[in-house]
């Protein structure tokens, strides 16, 4: 590991080759200060949501950072949408039309460009940490045909090094947000809704015990997503989002 260098109020360890930038930091979360960030070349067990686990070959941007003390709960789950709406607005900036997929991904053209996965504990005290990855050049493969296919930035602009997005995203998302003792969403809820993935649209949500159908009208304020289902106005801080096939909407 080569020695950390500090970008702005971040501290950057790089490694070349790790499991997971997840288990990196969560394994030195007493030795770390917050605002630590650990960037790997490559992950062999990648981590996801719902336990999902992929290999991120080289080519892409595969980074971890740590807040310590944690925000505060009701704040928590905003600050993966926080983080996907960054990266979409610098995909923007290019000129690729990305939207943000409900609550972690980034979507160009209907393929997973990027996806996020937070974690949070309480012991020895209260941390935060978010992960994130970037296909710059090459998608990983995804096995299961029920997700939407990994696509690359490369697919749809020339995609920036590594470590000038990993800059460009650490800059923005501090100036973007200015309290931690505040929702980061607060101020960028409408932006965050205007580019929501199948926002007016119907699509199925998938719980742990039970799913739902409904048409998908924004965020909330604390980050969950707002169905208008067939028993109304419903609101949902967990679950997995589909689209609803064509001919089934």
């Amino acid at each position: 590991m080569a020695e950390p260098y500090r970008l702005n109020r971040w501290l950057v360890y790089t490694e070349d080759s790790v499991p997971s930038t997840q288990i990196w930091l969560r394994e030195r979360i007493t030795k770390l200060s917050s605002r630590a960030v650990v960037i790997a070349r490559v992950q062999t067990s990648g981590r996801g949501r719902m336990g999902k686990h992929w290999e991120s070959p080289p080519g892409g941007l595969y980074f971890s950072f740590l807040l310590k003390p944690s925000p505060p709960a009701a704040h928590a789950s905003c600050v993966s949408l926080f983080a996907a709406l960054v990266l979409t607005q610098l995909l923007r900036k290019q000129g690729i039309q990305a939207l943000v997929k409900w609550p972690n991904d980034v979507i160009v053209d209907g393929k997973k460009i990027a996806g996020l996965i937070a974690e949070a504990g309480s012991f020895p005290e209260s941390w935060f940490v978010l992960g994130i990855g970037v296909n710059l050049t090459e998608p990983p493969f995804v096995p299961d045909r029920k997700f939407l296919p990994a696509g690359a930035w490369s697919e749809f602009g020339e995609p920036p090094e590594a470590a000038e997005l990993l800059k460009q995203f650490l800059f923005k998302f501090d100036s973007s947000w200015t309290g931690e003792e505040e929702s980061p969403i607060n101020d960028v809820l409408e932006e965050l809704n205007g580019v929501l993935w199948r926002k007016g649209e119907k699509v199925y949500l998938s719980g742990a015990n039970e799913s739902f159908s409904g048409i998908v009208t924004g965020v909330d304020s604390d980050g969950s997503l707002v169905l208008l289902t067939d028993s109304g106005t419903q609101r949902f801080n967990s679950g997995e989002v589909t689209a609803v096939p064509e001919e089934r909407r």
